[in-house]
């Protein structure tokens, strides 16, 4: 949990030494399988999930088609924020592409332990922020940007992810055919 420790301090530097040993008494982690679900379609989301290796996608069903909406990385946060703070199901599953393991923050142990420490409820929060700040640049990119502004900013924010993700994947997430994607970065 040493990366987790490092990413928590890079975000919210405040955390003390006495609230992360709270913090991971109430952190499991777990091993998820090339192609196993960390969360399924129209399941309720219970868990945040600190990726520690491997990826995920986050993907949704549409018409018979599977189309990409993020990837997860190490030393990122993988959820649905929608489905965890709201308690509804849903609406994409996120998916183990490489074998992963994550740790896991489970929603109710984390609250309960929100409610006795405000430290921990406000590096939360802060984490949960940077979450959808991020979430919230994309849609704007995604919504008002040309292919290639989209595909530098993937580059930008995920480097990593022309050397592993599939090709289809990606053009699948940039909301691009598989040409255009091509054209993009022909060296691929």
């Amino acid at each position: 949990m040493e990366n987790l420790y490092t990413y928590i301090k890079l975000h919210y530097p405040e955390t003390s030494e006495k609230n992360w040993d709270a913090l991971i008494k109430v952190l499991t982690t777990r091993h998820f399988q090339k192609g196993e679900a960390l969360l399924k379609t129209g399941e309720l989301c219970k868990s945040i999930f600190y990726i520690e290796t491997g990826y995920c996608r986050a993907v949704y069903s549409h018409e018979g088609q599977e189309l990409n909406t993020n990837f997860y990385f190490e030393n990122e946060l993988a959820t649905n924020i929608r489905s965890l703070k709201q308690e509804k199901g849903s609406e994409y599953a996120i998916l183990a592409e490489e074998d992963l393991e994550a740790v896991i923050f489970d929603k109710d142990k984390l609250y309960e332990l929100f409610s006795r420490s405000s430290e921990i409820d406000a590096m939360g929060r802060k984490l949960m922020e940077g979450v959808l700040a991020r979430q919230e640049e994309q849609a704007k990119l995604f919504k008002l940007d040309t292919a290639r502004k989209r595909y530098d900013y993937m580059l930008l924010i995920q480097p990593q992810i022309v050397e592993r993700v599939p090709l289809e994947h990606i053009a699948s997430y940039l909301g691009i055919s598989l040409d255009t994607l091509l054209r993009i970065h022909p060296e691929k």
